[in-house]
């Protein structure tokens, strides 16, 4: 099976200090602060199917994300023939994790 992990950072244009749970990365849509989460999906027939959501906040790492949905994988009963990341995941930390 394929699986495929995805970072989604949604743009946060409004008070800062007075919203919890923001996450914080270069800016994009002229802004640093966005609402984000990741998603771990499973490719199966041309179909594709939610394995895990998980939301990220300031201090998270992509590969704190990516540890985890590999260990989740590690539950399931099925073989996994190739991850494919977005580029969100592209760093030596994720890559040692491959």
């Amino acid at each position: 099976m394929e699986v495929c992990n995805d970072l989604h950072l949604r743009p946060y244009y409004g008070d800062e200090d007075e919203t919890d749970g923001l996450y914080y990365n270069e800016a994009k849509a002229g802004t640093t602060a966005f609402h984000a989460y990741a998603t771990l999906y499973a490719r199966v027939n041309n179909k594709r199917y939610t394995l895990a959501v998980r939301s990220l906040t300031d201090g998270d790492t992509t590969s704190d994300v990516l540890a985890a949905f590999l260990g989740l994988l590690d539950n399931f009963e099925f073989g996994v023939k190739a991850v494919y990341l977005d580029s969100g995941f592209y760093d030596n930390k994720c890559l040692t994790l491959l």
